[in-house]
């Protein structure tokens, strides 16, 4: 599975299935404060990944 960070980073893990709540944890991220993209599609916490998905993590702008 190849992960695109905002910050341009790019990181491949090696994992059958997996949600994208656990892989976020995985990777040490807090969920609210990134949007995930698998293949280019806005996608939920209990949405399935898959090793051949894409994914991107986006971090939210937010303040006051």
């Amino acid at each position: 599975m190849k992960i695109t960070f905002s910050d341009g980073s790019i990181k491949e893990l090696d994992v059958p299935n997996i949600s994208v709540k656990h892989l976020l944890e995985k990777l040490n991220v807090n969920p609210v404060e990134v949007v995930i993209k698998k293949n280019d599609e806005v996608v939920f916490e209990d949405e399935i990944l898959t090793s051949k998905d894409n994914i991107k993590v986006i971090n939210v702008v937010f303040g006051g």
